[in-house]
C-alpha cells in the first residue's frame, strides 16, 4: 500500500526540474546570438541541406549561357554516328537478303516457265510449217496462232502467220501482223516489209506498196538482190 509522505521528506521532486531552472533556460534561449553563431546560421540558410559548399563539391546545375553547354567530344559523336549507320545498313541487309532470294527464285521459275513455253511454241511452229508446205494455209495459220499464245515476242511466228493470211486472201489481217512486228519488235525486219508490200499489192494499193519497198531497201541495203528477186516474183 502506497503511503503518503510529508512534503518535506518526499524526495520525488528531485527527479523533475525546478521552476527556477526552467526560467533560466528560457532566458538563455532568448539571449542574442554571438557573431560566430550568426555566421554559422547564415551558412545553414544558404545551404538548407546543411552541406558546406567547397571547390570539390561545387556543381553547376543550370547555366543560361549557351557557351556553357557541354557537348561530347567529336570523336565520340562520330563513332556513334558510324555505329548507327552500320546498324541501319545491317538491319536493311537483313530485310534485303530474303527479298533478293525471293527475286532469284522468281526469276528462276520464270526462266523455266519461259523455256517450257518456247518448247511448246516450237512444236506448233513446226506443225504450221508442215501444213503451209501442204498448202493448208488455214490450218497452218491456226498452228501459228497457238504458238503465239505461248510466245508473244517472236517475230518469226507473226511473219509466218501474216504470210498464211495473205495466201488466204486476208490481206488486212496480214498487214496487222506485219505492223506488229515493225512497230513492237523489229522496225527493220525485211520479211515484214516485203510481206506488207505483198498485202498492199493484193489490195491494189500501189502507194503503200511502193512505200513498203522504199523502207525495205532503206533498212536492208545489203539485201538488194533478195528484194529485187522477191519483187520480180510478185509480178
Amino acid at each position: 500500500m502506497y503511503s503518503l509522505q510529508h512534503p518535506q521528506i518526499d524526495e520525488r521532486f528531485l527527479d523533475s526540474e525546478s521552476t527556477v531552472e526552467e526560467v533560466v533556460k528560457l532566458l538563455k534561449n532568448l539571449r542574442m546570438p554571438t557573431e560566430d553563431e550568426e555566421e554559422e546560421q547564415e551558412k545553414v540558410e544558404k545551404d538548407p541541406k546543411g552541406t558546406i559548399v567547397t571547390e570539390e563539391n561545387f556543381i553547376i546545375t543550370e547555366r543560361k549561357d549557351s557557351a556553357a553547354v557541354i557537348c561530347p567530344p567529336k570523336d565520340i559523336v562520330s563513332k556513334e554516328k558510324i555505329h548507327r549507320r552500320t546498324f541501319n545498313r545491317l538491319d536493311r541487309s537483313k530485310d534485303r537478303f530474303p527479298f533478293m532470294r525471293q527475286v532469284e527464285m522468281d526469276l528462276d521459275q520464270r526462266s523455266k516457265a519461259r523455256l517450257e513455253r518456247e518448247r511448246v511454241a516450237q512444236n506448233f511452229r513446226k506443225l504450221g510449217n508442215a501444213e503451209y508446205r501442204k498448202g493448208n494455209y488455214e490450218t497452218a495459220m491456226h498452228m501459228y496462232t497457238e504458238a503465239i499464245e505461248n510466245i508473244r515476242d517472236s517475230h518469226i511466228l507473226y511473219i509466218n502467220r501474216a504470210l498464211c493470211f495473205i495466201k488466204s486472201g486476208k490481206f488486212k489481217r496480214g498487214i496487222v501482223d506485219c505492223d506488229f512486228v515493225l512497230n513492237k519488235l523489229d522496225e527493220k525486219n525485211l520479211r515484214a516489209w516485203m510481206y506488207r508490200a505483198m498485202a498492199y499489192k493484193g489490195l491494189k494499193d500501189e502507194s503503200n506498196f511502193e512505200n513498203c519497198v522504199k523502207y525495205a531497201r532503206k533498212f536492208n541495203s545489203k539485201q538488194m538482190e533478195f528484194i529485187d528477186d522477191f519483187l520480180e516474183r510478185l509480178k
